[in-house]
C-alpha cells in the first residue's frame, strides 16, 4: 500500500499574527500563522471583507513571528521562530506572489525543544535588531544592516542566555535610537545566586541592551515582579510615549521601568465579572497596542473575551499614572492586531472563527476607570463586520451524504464550550444570495447591460419566444424603451465600444445606439440566425455550417466581413474573447460542432478566417467559451454528457494545448464568462454551478454551494462590484462569492457545551450528541453566551447533555442534562439479542478527576430511541467500579472498556448483566472497534501502548489478545478497514499509521472463527503477545488526529482515507492504483525535495518523519507546490522526469479530481 496524502483544507487555527506593508504597498496587510502555513491576508477597508492573498506551507511548527522594518524603509520583512533550529528573515515577493528567504541562520537542532530558540521572537521598534528566545535560558540577538548592494543581511548572533532560567515574553522596548534594548519576563529555578541579587530567586523583568559599539549584549537592569506574571506589553518611547513596559499578572497590570524606582500609583486591578469569584482572578492572553500621533492606544483582553482599555498617563521620562476601564467583550482570542483604517482583528486558535470589527469609538466616556467590577453589555464600541469560519477545534467526525447532494458532508463537532456548534461541511464556494424576483414564464438566459457609469443599469430575460428588458435602480422595474426587440427570443446580447447595445435574434442582428436609432442586419432568405456570440467590437452569427464575422469600423459601425467562416458541418456553439486592451479586436474564434469537434479560427487583417486548430471531444458541445486569463488564453468547451474540456491556446498560431477534462455533472455544461477578482474566469452550470478562475497561480474548477442555474452572467453593482446576476427555478437571483479563498463553507448548528461524541439514527437521520464542560460551566443570564461565553464554578464541577439535533432544520427535538455532577464521556449505539429496538449505551461519571484520574461513582445508561427516532427514553441504570471510556456493540451485547478491562454487558430488566471479564490492556482502554467481518474479533487501543486485536472466545467467556505493537503508540483515534486485517490510527503526536496483522495471523483466524485456535495460547513475548502488526505506513501529519473514514469524496470517485485534524484541517490519505503512480509521484517528490526545499529551512523529510521515519506516503502538499515554482525550476525537474510540465500539471490535477475535490 502508497498513500499519497493531500490536504483538502488547511488548519483553521491561528497561533500568531502580525501586521505590517509587506507589499511594498501602501496597504496595510495581515501576515498569519496556521499550524505550518503562513499566509498573507488583506483587508478591505471598503467593504470589510477579510481575503487571503497567498498561502504557502513551510513544512515546520511555525512558533513565533514579528515584523520588522529597518529606519527608512517601506516595506516589512518577517522574522519566524519555528521548529527549525535557526532565525528566518523573510520578504513577501509580491511580483511573484510568493514568500523569499531573504537571510537564514541555524544555530541548534530542529524541533520543539525548551533549550533552542525559536518560541518567541521580539524586534527592535527602530529596525536595528531582533532577539529569537527559548522556553528556557536560550536568548540570541541579531544584528541587521545593509550590504553593498542594500541587501538586509545579519551575522552572527550574540548571545543573552541566563542558565537555569525559564522565560515566559520577550518584547522589544522602544528606546528610540539609543542601544537597542529587549525586556524578558523571567524566572529562576536554581539555587546559586550567581549575581548576588536578593530578587534573582522570583520572577523579574529584565532588560537586556544591545552594545552596538562594542557589538554584545548586556543584563542592564531587572525588577522584581509578582510571580503569576504571565505577559509583557511595550509602551512606545520618544515623542509616542514613556517607554518601559506593563507586567500583566493574574488580576493587576503594572508598570516597570529602570528610570521608575516607586510603583505606586502604577497599579491598576483588572476589573472581573460580579460571577466571577475573588478566587479567580483575571489573566491578561492578548493584547494590542495602537500607535497614532503623539499618543498611542492598548487594549487587553482577558482569558473570559472580555476587552480592557489601558490607560496610561505620562511624562517625558516615564508614566506618572495607570487606569483601565471595560470596553466590549468579543470571544477570547489568540491575538489583536489594530489596523490603521480603524479595524481590529481578532485572531482565535480554539474557537473556531476569525473576526474582524470596526471601531465606533474608542471608549464609552461614562465608563468608569479603575472599577474592580464591571457589568457586562452589548457591543457598543465595536462592530462585526466580517468573520472566517473555521472548524477547529474539530474533536469528532463523520462523512455522511444526508442531503443526498452529489458529494457528501461532512459532519463534525467543532469549537469549545459556548463557541460549540456542530458544523455541517460542504465543499464550495459560499454563495451570498443578495436578491430574489420572480419572473413570468420559464427563462432561458440573463444578461446584464452597461450602458453608462460604472454599475450594470439593465438586465436582460430571454425566453423562448420573447424577451424581458429590467431597469436596475433603488428596485427593479421593467424597461419598454430600451428599443430591444422584446417579440423575439435573444440568442446573445453586448455592449459595442462606439456605443449601443447589440442583440442576436433568430431573425436579425440588431444594434441600439445611445441616441435610440436602431440598425439591423437580417440573414440571407430561407436561412436563420443559430447561434450568435458577441464582444465589445465584433459579432459572429452562426448560420447552419457557416458563420458570418462582423466588426467595427472606424466609423463606429458593425461591418460585415467579406469572408465568411465556413466550419464544414452545423455549428452549435460560438465563443468570441473579449478585445483584449489595445487592440481593435479579437484574434480568434471558437464555434463547437456536431461531429464532436471543436475548431478555433483565426481572424486575421482581412481574407477568410482560417482554421488555426482543431480538438475533438467526447461528445457534442454544449457550449464553447475563450477567455483570457492571467495564464493565457483558454478555451473551455460544455459538453452535452456533462464534462468540461479546457485547453491552452497559442495567442500567436491559435494551436490548442495541454487538454484536460473534468466531469461536473449528469446536465449538459453551459459556460458563461464572469469576473474574478478583476481577472476573467468563467462560470460553468450543470447540475450544479462551478466556477474556474485562476487562484494562486493555477486555473482551479470548484463549485458554488447553491442551487442548479438555468443561466448567469457577470454583473456589476455598488453591492457587489463582481457579482452574478442568474435564472432558477423561475427567478431573478442577483449572487456573488466572497470568499475565494475558502474552498469549503459551513452550516453551524450551534450547541451549549463543548461536544466530545455524537453518533446517527440511520432511520430519522437525527444525531444524538453528548457535550460535557469542565468547570461547571452555566449560561449568564440574560446574556449572549456567544459574546459572553459561558460562567465557570471552579474545577472538579461538570456540566453536561445528551442532546437530540435534527440537522436539518438545526433544532433540537430532546436535551437531557445531568445534573448533581454528572457528565456523560462515551456514547454508542447498541443492538441486544433477542430485542429488535434501537438502544443508545451512555457512559458517565460523577465527580472526576483527570489527575488523578479518578471518579466518586461511574455509571451506564441504557436509552431507547422512540418510534420516530427523534427522542430518548431512559431504560435503566448500571453502576460501574470504573469510569467507562469505551463502548462497543459487540454479539448482541454492550462491551464496556473500564481501565483496563474489557466487560460485556446483556441487558437486563433493571439494569445490565454482566457476562464476560477480562484484562486486556497494558494502561488504560480508549477506543473499540468492531471487525467488519468476524463478530469474535475486535479491535482494542490503549492509550499509550497501540492498537490490539482481541479475540472473544464463547466457550471460555474470556478475550485474548492476539496481535498487539512493538511501538508505544498513543492513539486518539482509529479505522478498521474492510479487509479487516488493517488499522488506521493516528496519535497524539500528529503522526498517521496504517497497521495490518501478518498474513498467517489472518490465515489462522480465518480458519477458526470460535476463537479457539492456537494463536490464543501461544506463549507471550517480551511481556506482551505473541505476534506483533506490521508497520505498512508511516506519516507525520503535524496535528493530533481525530476522526479516520474512509468514504467517497465525489459522484464515481474512488474511496480514500479522509481524516481529520484538532486544528481544523481536512485530509485525505488516497490509495496510489497502480505502480506507475508510484514510481512517478516518488520521483516528483524526490525531485521538489532536493531542488525547491521549503524555505522555513527545515528539511522536509525530517519533518514527516519527526517520530518515525515516514513510509510508503507520499506528501502530495509538497508535490503540489510544483505549479507555483519558478519556470527555470519547473524546468529543470520536468527535464530529471523526462516529462513535460504541462504532462506533469495535469497528473497532479487528474490524480486530485479522480479521488478527492
Amino acid at each position: 500500500m502508497y498513500l499519497y496524502n493531500l490536504t483538502l483544507q488547511p488548519a483553521s487555527s491561528i497561533s500568531t499574527a502580525i501586521l505590517g506593508h509587506f507589499s511594498g504597498t501602501k496597504a496595510q496587510e495581515i501576515v498569519v500563522a496556521r499550524n505550518q502555513k503562513l499566509e498573507l491576508w488583506q483587508a478591505n477597508t471598503t467593504t470589510g471583507k477579510l481575503s487571503v492573498e497567498h498561502s504557502e506551507d513551510m513544512f515546520c511548527r511555525i512558533r513565533s513571528l514579528a515584523s520588522f522594518r529597518v529606519t527608512g524603509g517601506s516595506k516589512d520583512y518577517i522574522v519566524m521562530g519555528a521548529d527549525t533550529g535557526a532565525a528566518c528573515l523573510m520578504e513577501y515577493d509580491f511580483k511573484n506572489r510568493r514568500f523569499k528567504v531573504v537571510q537564514y541562520h541555524e544555530f541548534g537542532r530542529t524541533g520543539l525543544r525548551r533549550l533552542v530558540a525559536g518560541q518567541y521572537v521580539a524586534t527592535d521598534p527602530k529596525g536595528r535588531a531582533f532577539m529569537i528566545g527559548a522556553v528556557e535560558r536560550s536568548k540570541l540577538v541579531y544584528v541587521v544592516t545593509r550590504d553593498s548592494e542594500a541587501r538586509l543581511v545579519f551575522g552572527s548572533p550574540l548571545e543573552a542566555s541566563k542558565a537555569h532560567s525559564i522565560c515566559f515574553d520577550i518584547v522589544g522596548v522602544d528606546v528610540g535610537y539609543e542601544n537597542p534594548v529587549f525586556a524578558a519576563l523571567e524566572s529562576v529555578y536554581d539555587d546559586d545566586n550567581d549575581d548576588g541579587d536578593e530578587n534573582a530567586q522570583k520572577k523579574q523583568v529584565v532588560y537586556y541592551e544591545l552594545d552596538l559599539g562594542l557589538n554584545h549584549v548586556v543584563r542592564k537592569w531587572a525588577a522584581a515582579v509578582p510571580d503569576t506574571a504571565n505577559r509583557l506589553i511595550a509602551l512606545p518611547g520618544g515623542d509616542d510615549g514613556p517607554s518601559g513596559v506593563l507586567v500583566c499578572s493574574e488580576g493587576a497590570i503594572e508598570y516597570y521601568s529602570p528610570v521608575v524606582t516607586s510603583t505606586e500609583g502604577l497599579r491598576v486591578v483588572i476589573p472581573r465579572r460580579t460571577e466571577q469569584g475573588e478566587d479567580r482572578p483575571v489573566m491578561i492572553v492578548t493584547h494590542a497596542v495602537h500607535r497614532m500621533k503623539n499618543a498611542f492606544f492598548i487594549l487587553a483582553q482577558g482569558e473570559t473575551g472580555d476587552l480592557y482599555k489601558v490607560i496610561v498617563e505620562y511624562s517625558e521620562e516615564a508614566a506618572t499614572q495607570l487606569g483601565i476601564t471595560y470596553f466590549d467583550s468579543i470571544p477570547p482570542a489568540s491575538c489583536l492586531r489594530i489596523l490603521r483604517a480603524g479595524f481590529l482583528f481578532a485572531a482565535s486558535a480554539d474557537s473556531g472563527s476569525h473576526r474582524l470589527f470596526q471601531f465606533e469609538n474608542l471608549g464609552l466616556e461614562t465608563e468608569p476607570v479603575n472599577q474592580q467590577m464591571l457589568s457586562l453589555r452589548e457591543l457598543s464600541s465595536l462592530i462585526l463586520v466580517d468573520e472566517v469560519e473555521g472548524l477547529c477545534p474539530i474533536l469528532r467526525s463523520q462523512v455522511l451524504n444526508l442531503a443526498e447532494e452529489d458529494t457528501p458532508q461532512v459532519y463534525a463537532l467543532c469549537g469549545r464550550a459556548a463557541q460549540s456548534a456542530l458544523r455541517i461541511v460542504r465543499h464550495g464556494l459560499e454563495v451570498s444570495e443578495l436578491a430574489v424576483s420572480e419572473l413570468p414564464g420559464t427563462p432561458q438566459a440573463v444578461w446584464a447591460v452597461r450602458r453608462q457609469g460604472d454599475f450594470d443599469d439593465l438586465i436582460v430575460v430571454g425566453f423562448r419566444d420573447a424577451t424581458l428588458v429590467l431597469g436596475v435602480a433603488d428596485d427593479v422595474t421593467e424597461v419598454t424603451n430600451s428599443g430591444l426587440l422584446a417579440t423575439e427570443p435573444t440568442l446573445a446580447l453586448g455592449v459595442c465600444d462606439a456605443g449601443g447595445i447589440v442583440q442576436a435574434t433568430p431573425r436579425v442582428l440588431r444594434r441600439v445606439h445611445a441616441d435610440g436609432r436602431a440598425a439591423e442586419w437580417q440573414p440571407p432568405r430561407g436561412l436563420g440566425i443559430t447561434h450568435a456570440a458577441l464582444n465589445s467590437r465584433q459579432a459572429v452569427v452562426a448560420l447552419g455550417e457557416r458563420a458570418v464575422v462582423f466588426e467595427l469600423d472606424t466609423m463606429g459601425e458593425l461591418r460585415e466581413r467579406a469572408e465568411s467562416l465556413d466550419a464544414g458541418t452545423d455549428i452549435v456553439c460560438v465563443g468570441l474573447p473579449a478585445v483584449p486592451q489595445g487592440r481593435r479586436g479579437a484574434s480568434f474564434v471558437a464555434v463547437g460542432c456536431a461531429d464532436s469537434t471543436v475548431r478555433v479560427f483565426a481572424l486575421g487583417a482581412g481574407g477568410e478566417p482560417e482554421l488555426a486548430a482543431m480538438q475533438a471531444v467526447a461528445d457534442a458541445p454544449e457550449s464553447v467559451a475563450l477567455v483570457q486569463t492571467p495564464l493565457g488564453l483558454m478555451l473551455f468547451v460544455g459538453l452535452r454528457s456533462g464534462l468540461l474540456v479546457r485547453a491552452r491556446v497559442d495567442e500567436v498560431t491559435g494551436e490548442l494545448s495541454d487538454p484536460r477534462t473534468r466531469f461536473l455533472g449528469a446536465c449538459a455544461v453551459r459556460l458563461r464568462p464572469v469576473t474574478v477578482r478583476g481577472g476573467a474566469g468563467v462560470v460553468a452550470l450543470s447540475t450544479q454551478p462551478w466556477l474556474c478562475h485562476v487562484h494562486q497561480g493555477r486555473l482551479r474548477t470548484i463549485p458554488l454551494s447553491y442551487d442548479a442555474l438555468d443561466d448567469a452572467c457577470a454583473f456589476v453593482s455598488p453591492q457587489s462590484p463582481e457579482g452574478m446576476v442568474s435564472i432558477a427555478a423561475g427567478t431573478l437571483r442577483i449572487i456573488s462569492v466572497d470568499r475565494l479563498d475558502a474552498e469549503f463553507n459551513h452550516a453551524s448548528i450551534p450547541l451549549s457545551l463543548t461536544p466530545r461524541e455524537f453518533l446517527l439514527h440511520p432511520e430519522s437521520r437525527h444525531f444524538a450528541i453528548i457535550e460535557t464542560e469542565h468547570g461547571g460551566a452555566s449560561m449568564p443570564d440574560k446574556q449572549s453566551p456567544e459574546q459572553f461565553g459561558l460562567v465557570r464554578q471552579g474545577a472538579g464541577q461538570w456540566a453536561s447533555a445528551l442532546r437530540i439535533v435534527n440537522p436539518f432544520d438545526g433544532e433540537s427535538t430532546q436535551t437531557v442534562e445531568f445534573t448533581d455532577n454528572w457528565a456523560a464521556i462515551s456514547l454508542a449505539h447498541v443492538s441486544f439479542a433477542g430485542h429488535s429496538e434501537r438502544y443508545v449505551a451512555v457512559g458517565c461519571v460523577c465527580a472526576m478527576t483527570m489527575r488523578p484520574r479518578a471518579c466518586e461513582s461511574a455509571s451506564i445508561r441504557i436509552y431507547r430511541w422512540n418510534a420516530e427516532g427523534t427522542q430518548l427514553d431512559l431504560v435503566h441504570e448500571t453502576p460501574v467500579d470504573e469510569i467507562p471510556q469505551a463502548l462497543l456493540s459487540f454479539g448482541g451485547m454492550l462491551l464496556v472498556g473500564l481501565g483496563r478491562t474489557l466487560r460485556l454487558y446483556d441487558l437486563g430488566i433493571r439494569q445490565l448483566l454482566k457476562k464476560a471479564q477480562t484484562m486486556v490492556a497494558p494502561s488504560l482502554v480508549t477506543g473499540l472497534y468492531a471487525h467488519p467481518t468476524a463478530p469474535q474479533r475486535l479491535f482494542v487501543t490503549d492509550v499509550q501502548e497501540s492498537v490490539q486485536l482481541v479475540v472473544y472466545s464463547q466457550s471460555s467467556r474470556q478475550f485474548h489478545v492476539v496481535l498487539d505493537d512493538s511501538l508505544p503508540r498513543y492513539i486518539t483515534c482509529a479505522h478498521v478497514l474492510e479487509d479487516g486485517d488493517t488499522v488506521v490510527a493516528g496519535d497524539k503526536f500528529g503522526n498517521l499509521f496504517v497497521l495490518r496483522a501478518p498474513e498467517a495471523v489472518s490465515r489462522a483466524l480465518d480458519a477458526d472463527p470460535a476463537g479457539t485456535s492456537r494463536l490464543v495460547y501461544d506463549k507471550p513475548r517480551l511481556g506482551a503477545s505473541a505476534h506483533r502488526w506490521n508497520a505498512v505506513c508511516e506519516f507525520h501529519a503535524g496535528d493530533i488526529v481525530t476522526s479516520i473514514s474512509t468514504c467517497s469524496l465525489a459522484a464515481g470517485s474512488r474511496p480514500v482515507i479522509f481524516y481529520t485534524t484538532l486544528m481544523g484541517a481536512l485530509q485525505a490519505a488516497i490509495p496510489l492504483p497502480s505502480q506507475s503512480d508510484v514510481d512517478f509521484f516518488q520521483a516528483l517528490e524526490l525531485n521538489i525535495r532536493k531542488h525547491s526545499p521549503p524555505i522555513s529551512g527545515r528539511d522536509h523529510l525530517k519533518h514527516r518523519s519527526s517520530y518515525n521515519p515516514v513510509k510508503a506516503v507520499i506528501d502530495g502538499d509538497l508535490c503540489e507546490q510544483y505549479n507555483m515554482l519558478p519556470d527555470d525550476t519547473r524546468e529543470l525537474i520536468s527535464d530529471n522526469l523526462d516529462r513535460t510540465q504541462q504532462d506533469i500539471s495535469k497528473r497532479l490535477e487528474d490524480l486530485r479530481a479522480m479521488f478527492a475535490y
